[in-house]
């Protein structure tokens, strides 16, 4: 199950890209941009203020998801399928499918269209998501399917996975983004839901095993730009014998609307740092002798 295919990326690795967007992740980051990307299923995102409350949806639903109550549009998450009528039949795309079942050779068929661009710019294909390694099977054949056509690939991933289901696909891959939320375990949890111990045990098995691995740090203003966690960061790379560089991204709001389109809360009040202190954490990197970027 993926959610996207983004052609031209340029932002998930080495020159020109192909994204593929996986469906599903065992995460609830407090600031992910993708929340549509949570669940396994489909789902259908309802921009309310798009609605005119024709009633179109309500015909056309069968699970009852869609009804009129006192002259208004009420839908039902509870009980909607995604099978995605709906959204055939709403004249103002106030309703949206996410998520779609494709086989590997209809991804990779879009995949390929680009090859050229992915070889002149050093580029390739990268999996996101979500969580990529939730769905080892359909990686597995991605990543070997793409190694056979010569195409490089690259995999962003929260780190939360089963190292052993997934170990032989880091054969077939040539960069690797691991997303490190908070060092520090019982805060790591209140943000996202799940303890890092299982995080950063793969993070230093993947070193170990001597793949290169980038971390990315979305920072986020009080929550982890703490001089506790920039030491536990610090720590962590000065354990690691293959490191990359260290990403610093400042935390943005981009898909906070996405929330209220899947029923969802968004907590607005959060903000990045000042580009002051992002650069102070940068520096505190590099003085460590770790390769530091930000945006």
């Amino acid at each position: 199950m993926i959610f996207n295919i983004q052609r031209w990326s340029l932002h998930d690795g080495s020159g020109i890209r192909s994204t593929v967007f996986f469906k599903g992740c065992p995460l609830r980051c407090r600031w992910c941009s993708n929340p549509e990307s949570w669940a396994f299923e489909r789902q259908i995102l309802y921009w309310h203020e798009r609605c005119a409350e024709c009633g179109k949806c309500v015909e056309s639903c069968g699970a009852g998801a869609c009804r009129m109550e006192g002259g208004r549009l009420i839908y039902d998450r509870d009980c909607c399928t995604g099978c995605g009528t709906c959204v055939k039949v709403c004249p103002n795309s106030a309703r949206e499918l996410v998520g779609e079942e494709l086989t590997v050779e209809k991804i990779v068929d879009v995949l390929i269209r680009d090859a050229v661009f992915y070889r002149s710019s050093g580029g390739g294909v990268t999996f996101s998501g979500g969580e990529p390694m939730a769905q080892p099977e359909l990686l597995r054949k991605l990543v070997t399917t793409c190694f056979d056509a010569g195409i490089s690939t690259a995999v962003e991933t929260s780190g939360f996975f089963d190292y052993e289901n997934v170990a032989d696909i880091f054969e077939y891959i040539d960069e690797v983004y691991i997303d490190l939320k908070h060092t520090h375990e019982s805060t790591h949890k209140d943000l996202t839901g799940v303890s890092n111990r299982i995080i950063i045990e793969n993070i230093l098995r993947i070193d170990k095993a001597g793949y290169s691995v980038c971390l990315r740090v979305p920072l986020v203003k009080l929550l982890n730009d703490t001089e506790e966690n920039v030491v536990g960061i610090i720590n962590l790379c000065q354990n690691m014998q293959n490191l990359k560089s260290v990403e610093l991204l400042s935390y943005h709001d981009f898909g906070s609307s996405k929330y209220a389109a899947l029923g969802q809360h968004y907590d607005f009040a959060m903000a990045s740092p000042d580009q002051p202190k992002i650069e102070r954490i940068a520096n505190s990197l590099q003085a460590a002798g770790i390769v530091c970027t930000h945006s």
